[in-house]
């Protein structure tokens, strides 16, 4: 079965299009997002198929092709769609953006020289139609809207690397104990480049009772050397300015570990599903809500109490308690 199919079976459109919600559209309660497969056969991915799932999110590093070029982004691609875990999916709706190592360069951003042919690889893993509009923008931000009025989640997937300008860094002497990378003062640099700034302001105006940012990297902790928003402190204040009255989060992979924060917006992490953190200990972050963090293998739920107006966020690893819990009343997540 085909990922068109699965989603048209779901009652959404092909992978990626934005459709008008019907009025009995039935509400997301439960969101599955993760980060970071090295590899497609992995326990922690088959306890992710018996959690509750109305929909699920890659984060970014889905396959890790940044060391042989689009032949082996193709190879890679193959291996996960026709894995145990991507067809365990079965009809469920799939929302997936990139990060460094499907994007094809590591930490790269817009000097990548392979960034359209990355994209044609992308677009071809999910079934996106030939003639989507997807397929002939730079780029692969998108926007999906979810539920009834009164119960509307509107999914927003953001392109950090398509655009993004050069890291600044330091030598080695001077690293931080995350990297090299820190933040730049020079406000002509950008993560999400004019165009998708554009497409961002006007999707914000779309009806939504909840929205939710899927960033591949880290949004609200303080810079640590590795990469994050904090590196373009001008690109972090906007995003917070342009979410600003809006009952929205953020989810977001990358570190190898999984966080909760809160810096003008939260920000719940979950990284890596296949990969335990070798150093075992997490960055200092100011931000973090929730002291504790989560080094091995993992997943997070996100479930929408519409109820009780709550979210929770849940991270689980192959155990069967949740690792890190927090509840948030959703009129708490006002920016």
């Amino acid at each position: 079965m085909t990922t068109t199919r699965r989603r048209l079976l779901a009652g959404l459109p092909a992978f990626g299009l934005v459709s008008a919600q019907a009025e009995d559209a039935k509400p997301l309660e439960n969101i599955l997002f993760g980060s970071c497969l090295d590899t497609h056969d992995h326990p922690m991915l088959d306890r992710t198929l018996t959690l509750p799932c109305d929909l699920f999110i890659f984060m970014g590093d889905n396959v890790y092709a940044d060391k042989g070029g689009i032949p082996m982004m193709q190879e890679k691609y193959a291996l996960l769609e026709n894995s145990r875990f991507f067809r365990g999916l079965k009809d469920k709706p799939i929302l997936a953006t990139w990060d460094d190592h499907d994007f094809g360069l590591n930490d790269g951003g817009s000097e990548y020289p392979q960034k359209k042919e990355a994209q044609v690889e992308f677009w071809n893993w999910l079934d996106e139609p030939a003639d989507s509009p997807r397929r002939k923008q730079e780029g692969v931000y998108h926007t999906q809207s979810f539920g009834p009025a009164g119960k509307r989640v509107q999914v927003i997937l953001l392109d950090t690397r398509y655009f993004r300008s050069p890291l600044k860094k330091v030598p080695k002497e001077k690293a931080m104990l995350g990297g090299t990378s820190v933040p730049t003062d020079d406000e002509s640099t950008t993560i999400l480049g004019v165009a998708q700034w554009v497409w961002l302001e006007k999707v914000l105006q779309e009806p939504a009772e909840l929205r939710i940012v899927v960033s591949s990297v880290q949004f609200a902790p303080e810079a640590h050397g590795g990469e994050c928003w904090a590196n373009f402190p001008h690109e972090q204040k906007r995003l917070v300015s342009m979410l600003k009255g809006q009952k929205a989060l953020v989810l977001s992979g990358d570190r190898h570990w999984c966080e909760f924060s809160k810096n003008g917006v939260f920000d719940f992490t979950s990284s890596s599903m296949t990969q335990k953190h070798p150093r075992g200990t997490p960055t200092s972050n100011k931000h973090r809500v929730v002291p504790k963090t989560y080094h091995l293998p993992n997943v997070g739920l996100l479930n929408i109490d519409w109820a009780t107006q709550a979210i929770s966020t849940k991270i689980f690893g192959e155990a069967p308690e949740a690792q890190l819990e927090l509840r948030v009343p959703i009129g708490d997540l006002v920016v």
